[in-house]
């Protein structure tokens, strides 16, 4: 099978620290326009050849053009419908603000590609079901970058979790920090604190109603307090807050209990599992003192987990493992969480709306 032509859309900060370093190991082999893998040990055979990017798009040309240069790609456009047009690629990566970033998706769904779009999706519920309304009719895969879902942490918590002791999910705790955040560019709520409006839902199922309250210190600087009821009759609660200094204080907890057993992931890379059947605590954290390809931290934070698997699903015909239903479900979840807080009551999921 020939490697997929993937194309990417957007330069920014986030694409060029996280993502076009993660295409390497995501794509596998030793891809055109990427520099050569790096092998972890001697004599190791090269991963099969997944993709090749073959094309970038950034409405700043200066950009896009240092970037290309920097991971040897010639295709360079600032209008990603001309670049479709030409190239043909299989899959379009999107990597831009959620104020664009819907149309964009859309445009490329509707020209016949694949489609993996950065989380947020969008702004708003109205645009992300348009999303996905586009990628229903064109029959073609939109996939939405939760990269804490193929993060090794929560992916061995989920493992663990899968044991028959554990039992039913049942509590749901999660707390997860940040310094000042500009809401005057992205809502906090829609965008890093997502991740754990949507991890409740990774490892608990759907979510029935919301309970929540807010503190406010000034510009950019709020707390939350969530409950959660899950369909499973689950409860949970997340702490969440912009609160904590400078942006660099980040840090996240989250603890599941199910009937019997319970496991808990510390900073996104500690994970303590315990059963009731005597069997011995399970423990892992990265061994990331070794420079290996498996163990940088884009690797064990999710981000190429999350671009592998967009690949594999296209070249597989399978559903991606994160989704714009996902996507519109953490959107839908924070605008219950708001109009909770409006109401000072407890709204169920279906209630909320764009409308807050």
């Amino acid at each position: 099978m020939d490697p997929l032509r993937v194309a990417f859309v957007g330069c920014g900060e986030h694409a060029r620290m996280s993502l076009y370093p993660s295409l390497r190991s995501a794509f596998g082999g030793s891809p055109v326009g990427l520099p050569s893998l790096v092998l972890s040990q001697e004599g190791r055979s090269l991963p099969p050849l997944l993709a090749n990017l073959v094309a970038l798009v950034d409405h700043k040309k200066d950009l896009a053009e240092r970037v290309a240069s920097f991971h040897h790609v010639d295709a360079i456009y600032t209008d990603h419908r001309k670049m479709i047009e030409t190239e043909r690629p299989d899959a379009v990566i999107v990597c831009i603000h959620p104020k664009r970033q819907a149309q964009t998706a859309i445009d490329c769904l509707e020209m016949g590609t694949h489609v993996w779009v950065e989380k947020p999706p969008a702004e708003s519920i109205a645009e992300a079901e348009a999303m996905a309304r586009a990628a229903r009719k064109a029959g073609k895969f939109l996939a939405v970058g939760y990269m804490k879902r193929f993060s090794h942490a929560y992916q061995r918590a989920k493992a663990f979790m899968e044991k028959p002791a554990f039992g039913e999910p049942s509590v749901w705790e999660s707390r997860y920090t940040y310094g000042q955040y500009p809401i005057d560019v992205y809502r906090f709520l829609n965008g890093f604190a997502t991740h754990h409006l949507d991890l409740p839902r990774f490892f608990m199922g759907e979510i029935a109603s919301v309970y929540a309250e807010r503190v406010s210190r000034g510009f950019g600087l709020d707390g939350y307090a969530i409950v959660l009821r899950f369909a499973n009759g689950g409860v949970g609660l997340v702490n969440t807050n912009c609160l904590e200094g400078a942006h660099i204080n980040q840090s996240e907890r989250v603890a599941i209990t199910g009937v019997g057993g319970r496991v808990f992931v510390e900073n996104w890379r500690r994970v303590i599992g315990v059963l009731p059947d005597n069997s011995p605590t399970y423990f892992w954290e990265p061994e990331d003192i070794r420079p290996t390809d498996d163990q940088n931290s884009l690797e064990l934070h999710g981000f190429v987990g999350e671009l592998r698997d967009f690949v594999l699903s296209v070249r597989d015909g399978r559903a991606p493992g994160s989704t714009i239903d996902d996507g519109i479900a953490a959107i839908r979840l924070e605008r219950a969480i708001e109009l909770s807080v409006k109401r000072g009551a407890s709204v169920k999921l279906e209630e909320a709306t764009d409308n807050v």
